[in-house]
């Protein structure tokens, strides 16, 4: 089903994940033995849930992480990379076993030396409704492995094979995904007969390869009795091949390999439409964690990046512009109000800001109580230019927050009525992902966004102050009045302030 692949002492050690899991640690009486001094004795635990491979962290003393991302428990995901101490373990979401395309090393199964004729297999009869009720179970299964296993197994309903094998591309490889009848070692099959059968877009049949590759010497040494090759084709290409074979001469017929070509195309459309309906399940998961601090076009263009790579870029440092909004006098407020007014008001205000925020491309680092923190100019995926307006998007945004605020106040009973203040700053700042895959934050972190908390501290009600670096930043695109040098709570030198009056006009 899947294996867990590691580099200890510099050689690289693989280890097939079956239906009894794998334990992770120190000692030795674990299945991956982690010998190192942060590892913790009993570290990890890899289980498989039904077709789906979970993580669980055994209570360690350093954590496990995911795609660097510190977790509990976690389900992986092809590619993802697992961090346990100094040692890096990749998962592979593939049959447990390796195959390899090796004609030299194709010997054939064991046989009792007595070649089946054609003309001995037991009769096959297949119609029409027998092919659609084939194509009506394929379709049936969503589960992208489960289809997988239920393709061989009708596959081998239908010729005589003792092994079978579904591979399919991924990049420029041929992944192994079933591997009948399931075992640990590694096997091979001909590389000779699956390149043909993928070249040439068409059903490979060879009754004795001694004679129907004669080209090959190397197919010619191996001694290769009987094999079917079917390409899985959509649409003129191949996403990947079936093999089945059988020691003797003579196993397959014509007939067997006309039903399993048949049958592998419709195999074809289901894999894929599963594959399809996988990734976009995940995509939706992923975009739905995102969409929580995230406007919707940049959390679904961060979604595509994670599941394309698998993983979420370094943490790097950048100029931004960090926005703080506070509520003046939520406590007071909250004291005349009940429990379930408050939180009403709060849910209303919150979402009206937010949607100002996500409108000018900001992303929404924490609400704190009644107060936000915002970011704008990051998150930004690592083959994208610098945004060099995020200091005007900022103030923009500030400004039709205050106008936001007094449109919701308006629709508010008098004793219900507040301002705000808020506070904005551009500059140097570290950003990057932190959590856990199912609840990431994204935040910012550094002297700019103390200065911008500082700066909404000292703004008056109503009122939105700046900093020195984003005034020049914005140019002269703003109304400002300069507010003078603040001394600012936890600042040891003095900061210029301004307070902006409004867009100004051409």
């Amino acid at each position: 089903m899947a294996r867990l692949s590691v580099v200890i002492g510099s050689e690289q050690h693989t280890f097939p994940l079956t239906s009894e899991g794998l334990t992770i640690g120190r000692l030795p009486e674990n299945d991956v033995v982690l010998n190192h001094a942060i590892v913790s004795r009993r570290h990890a635990h890899i289980e498989m849930r039904g077709h789906q491979a979970w993580i669980t962290d055994l209570n360690s003393r350093n954590g496990v992480f995911v795609n660097r991302l510190k977790i509990k428990e976690e389900q992986l995901s092809d590619g993802d990379v697992v961090t346990i101490g100094p040692f890096t373990l990749r998962f592979e979401d593939r049959a447990a076993q390796s195959v390899v395309l090796d004609d030299s090393r194709y010997f054939p199964l064991t046989s009792d030396g007595r070649a089946l004729q054609a003309d001995e297999l037991p009769p096959i009869t297949l119609d029409l409704q027998q092919f659609y009720a084939i194509g009506m179970r394929l379709n049936q299964v969503v589960d992208f492995h489960e289809l997988l296993e239920l393709v061989m197994k009708e596959l081998l309903q239908l010729v005589p094979a003792q092994r079978g094998f579904l591979l399919l591309r991924k990049s420029e490889e041929l992944v192994p995904m079933v591997v009948h009848p399931a075992d640990q070692s590694e096997v091979a099959v001909s590389g000779t007969i699956v390149r043909t059968a993928l070249q040439g877009g068409e059903a490979v049949l060879t009754r004795d390869a001694r004679l129907d590759f004669a080209g090959s010497e190397s197919v010619v040494n191996a001694n290769i009795r009987s094999a079917i090759c079917v390409p899985l084709l959509l649409q003129g290409s191949s996403i990947g091949v079936i093999l089945l074979d059988s020691p003797g001469r003579d196993q397959f017929s014509e007939r067997d390999c006309d039903l399993i070509a048949t049958v592998a195309s419709q195999a074809a459309v289901a894999i894929e439409r599963a594959r399809l309906t996988e990734e976009l399940r995940q995509q939706a998961q992923v975009r739905q964690n995102l969409e929580r601090f995230l406007s919707p076009n940049v959390a679904q263009a961060l979604s595509r990046y994670v599941l394309q790579y698998g993983k979420l870029w370094e943490a790097e440092e950048q100029p931004i512009s960090v926005l703080f909004a506070d509520v003046k006098g939520f406590t007071s407020l909250s004291e005349r109000l009940a429990p379930r007014e408050v939180q009403d008001l709060l849910n209303e205000y919150l979402h009206e800001m937010t949607d100002v925020i996500f409108k000018y491309h900001g992303t929404v680092d924490k609400y704190i109580g009644d107060g936000i923190m915002a970011i704008f100019g990051a998150p930004r995926l690592p083959d994208e230019p610098q945004n060099e307006q995020h200091a005007r998007q900022a103030v923009t945004a500030a400004l039709e927050m205050q106008v936001a605020q007094k449109r919701l106040v308006g629709r508010l009973d008098p004793d219900k009525s507040f301002s705000i203040r808020i506070g904005v700053n551009t500059g140097l700042a570290y950003t990057g992902f932190f959590g856990t895959r199912h609840r990431l934050e994204y935040t910012a972190i550094g002297d700019t966004v103390n200065t911008a908390s500082r700066l909404e501290s000292a703004a008056e009600p109503g009122s939105v102050f700046i900093s020195e670096y984003t005034r020049q930043a914005i140019d002269d695109s703003f109304t400002v009045q300069e507010m003078g040098d603040l001394q600012l709570k936890g600042k040891e030198h003095r900061v210029r302030a301004y307070k902006v009056l409004g867009k100004r006009t051409s």
